[in-house]
């Protein structure tokens, strides 16, 4: 059983329409038809929705429903007995690629000859992506005044260093 079948047993359960529990969750009655058709929700809308059946938070319903959504938008088949070891393969799998990730970039690093400066530069860079858009936007600004300068005439441009303002 998956989530939004659970949900809508519940629902008839407790004798609710689709449109009694949305008015009695103050709620449009898409909200409550998205649920039951296992369409992304998430899970505090749910659980609002429960509480409005009259499920407490700890309740063996409101439990099985957490446990059935998280299934639902983790892929891992917590209620299955084999549901810790299917965890921590896909974990060990995640740390794999990511050590696989960490090794090529080192590789490609000192392929490219960088200075300790400019390694930690980088690192800086990868830590704060919102300067990388900063530095983006002045490089974009810089080129977009640059070719929107006219050539000066070469009497102008002998004159120029001699200039005082």
């Amino acid at each position: 059983m998956d989530y939004p079948q659970l949900f809508r047993s519940l629902r008839e359960a407790k004798r609710l329409t689709l449109e009694q529990l949305a008015r009695l969750a103050r709620v449009h009655r898409n909200t409550v038809v998205n649920v039951e058709s296992g369409r992304p929700v998430k899970f505090k809308t749910i659980a609002a929705l429960m509480r409005k059946m009259g499920y407490a938070d700890r309740s063996p319903e409101m439990r099985g429903i957490a446990l059935l959504w998280l299934e639902a938008v983790s892929g891992l088949p917590l209620s299955r007995d084999d549901a810790e070891a299917a965890a921590r393969t896909t974990v060990e799998q995640h740390r794999q690629a990511h050590h696989e990730a960490l090794r090529q970039l080192e590789q490609q690093i000192a392929a490219s000859n960088l200075s300790p400066q400019q390694i930690e530069l980088l690192g800086f860079a990868v830590r704060n992506p919102e300067i990388i858009e900063i530095v983006a936007s002045i490089r974009d600004l810089a080129k977009s005044n640059d070719s929107s300068k006219e050539p000066l005439p070469r009497a102008a441009e002998a004159a120029a260093p001699y200039d005082t303002p």
